[in-house]
């Protein structure tokens, strides 16, 4: 496969959070590739104000991406939302349901200077994942971080899960069967692929669905994705388990937050 059947890009950023680029040029870029979608996805709302949304900011951007659309709205579909962040082992976001009332698409990640909502919750959740680079977590925290992201697919209509497995170490079989049972994408992240074959082979086996995103901070790097198009042909993973290759993905804008699919 190759880049020019690639429909969307669903994991960008920009100057609202941590990215370089303004919403007008990440949709541009978008554009000049050929994209017909692109998502704004900045990171959420308990991440340091300065490098992420608050919630005025949210709005600010949200009236910016409004004028694009006039602007641009004949040639490609822009969808505004937010990357947000697992802040508790029982699977509380920093996105409450006003917020997602509001967002065209919900990621969910985890980045490790986003605010737990306890200080219980930053020591097991956030502590042995901030140093899971360095000292492999246990098998009974890969458990507790396993159970939390689950819980968080039960309880919020999330579309994406961001570059899984990434600092935030799972079971990844075990997400993928709750992302099939839920209806929510797994990420094939450009930046960040945090399982190698064997481990993939066991996510196939479920009927998870999957997308391909850039999670671009750049504009260069929007709606580039190398690396995915070379991980998804060295494991020969069938088309129709990748919503945006040929398609446009369908998206749970009116799942009921907490009710199962």
């Amino acid at each position: 496969m190759n880049n020019s059947i690639i429909m969307g890009d669903y994991h960008t950023h920009t100057k609202y959070s941590d990215g370089y680029t303004t919403c007008r040029e990440n949709v541009e870029a978008a554009l000049k590739i050929g994209l017909k979608e692109i998502a704004i996805t900045d990171h959420g709302f308990n991440n340091p104000s300065r490098f992420a949304l608050t919630r005025n900011k949210y709005i600010k951007q949200r009236a910016e991406i409004n004028l694009l659309r006039v602007e641009y709205g004949s040639q490609i579909n822009i969808l505004h939302g937010v990357e947000t962040d697992i802040i508790g082992c029982d699977g509380t976001i920093d996105a409450n349901e006003s917020d997602i009332e509001n967002m065209d698409i919900l990621i969910l990640g985890y980045h490790s200077f986003a605010k737990a909502q306890s200080l219980n919750d930053w020591r097991k959740l956030y502590l042995n994942s901030f140093l899971s680079w360095l000292i492999k977590p246990s098998e009974a925290v890969i458990r507790r971080n396993t159970k939390a992201l689950i819980s968080a697919i039960q309880r919020y209509p999330i579309d994406i899960l961001a570059h899984i497995n990434h600092l935030l170490k799972v079971d990844c079989y075990e997400i993928a069967k709750a992302a099939s049972d839920y209806g929510t994408l797994i990420e094939l992240n450009e930046k960040h692929i945090n399982f190698d074959g064997d481990v993939f082979d066991k996510m196939l086996s479920t009927t998870a669905k999957f997308i391909i995103n850039s999670d671009g901070h750049r504009v260069e790097r929007v709606g580039v994705f190398p690396n995915v198009v070379s991980f998804i042909n060295k494991h020969n993973i069938p088309a129709n388990r990748i919503v945006n290759l040929g398609q446009i993905p369908v998206f749970m804008k009116n799942k009921n937050i907490g009710q199962k699919s």
